[in-house]
């Protein structure tokens, strides 16, 4: 089993804010910035949420193969498993890597799912903060005050494809999503083959369906 890491809880809650926000879109506009992108999915979340909740919109997990297409559609799963593996994943055969990007994606997916149905909501308010865009890359900055009050830096990073903006990463608090895999993947690694980390991963996939 994959090695819980800390605060790993509230970065997919972060996640979680924006992920859903995408269920019921079909798209936004292809020349979209990477902050409009971010902004028009995070403002949607929570009222998608309690809709869901009240039954006032179909049940999540009914829907999973819809949002999977949907999620699939703004998240960038080959960069975000590529760079999750690191460099080991130069090492793999193309086999082994298309094998590792279809286990990770749907261990995301799964473990996403899985949230939004214990999210009871909550009354975070979400500020845009700017953009930085190099190329084909963005860093969207957000901050986000909770119920407590307390404020929480959220930064994404993006990359351009084909005229759309995806998200290959999460920083909460200085905390990358990515990098948090990485360090669990490599603990694995340090004591196993490629194939142990996949069977791992997959044992988890179907734990977490």
């Amino acid at each position: 089993m994959i090695p819980p890491v800390r605060k790993v809880r509230f970065l997919w809650r972060c996640v979680l804010l924006f992920l859903v926000a995408l269920i019921p879109q079909w798209g936004f506009a292809a020349g979209s910035t990477p902050l409009g992108v971010i902004q028009a999915g995070t403002e949607r979340a929570l009222s998608i949420l309690r809709a869901s909740q009240k039954g006032e919109a179909p049940a999540l997990r009914e829907r999973r193969n819809e949002i999977l297409n949907i999620v699939d559609e703004y998240f960038n799963f080959d960069e975000m498993g590529k760079r999750a593996l690191g460099r080991p994943w130069k090492e793999q055969p193309p086999e082994k890597q298309k094998e590792f990007t279809r286990l990770f994606k749907q261990l995301l997916f799964n473990t996403y799912i899985n949230r939004v149905e214990t999210y009871t909501g909550s009354n975070e308010k979400i500020s845009y903060d700017s953009e930085k865009i190099e190329g084909q890359y963005a860093l969207v900055k957000t901050h986000a005050v909770l119920q407590d009050g307390k404020s929480v830096d959220i930064n994404y990073r993006m990359q351009q494809a084909g005229g759309t903006w995806k998200v290959y990463d999460v920083v909460v608090e200085g905390i990358s999503f990515v990098e948090n895999y990485r360090s669990q993947f490599a603990s694995i690694l340090a004591n196993g083959s490629f194939d142990t980390l996949l069977q791992k991963i997959s044992e988890k996939v179907k734990q977490s369906s």
